[in-house]
């Protein structure tokens, strides 16, 4: 007996109807909401702390890191709570 395709037709993939969240929507909403103020100061300091060490200026650029890392992570979570 043939199988369907066997003619050269494509038949397309079962498509489940229902698929299962392995990990909650909300709970990962969470998390991004969370980790986005340690990242962003995490990265403009490490930005900062390099241009200082470049130019000589130690704690200027690294603050100006900082502030500017707070206001963005601020920001994306303010544009994040929008879409909740």
């Amino acid at each position: 007996m043939a199988e369907p395709g066997d003619d050269g037709t494509h038949v397309p993939a079962r498509v489940q109807s229902d698929p299962v969240d392995l990990i909650p929507r909300e709970f990962l909403r969470v998390i991004a909401v969370w980790s986005l103020v340690p990242s962003y100061m995490l990265a403009g300091a490490f930005l900062g702390y390099l241009a200082d060490r470049f130019l000589g200026w130690f704690p200027y650029l690294t603050c100006a890191g900082l502030l500017l890392a707070l206001i963005l992570a601020v920001r994306d979570m303010l544009r994040l709570h929008a879409e909740l």
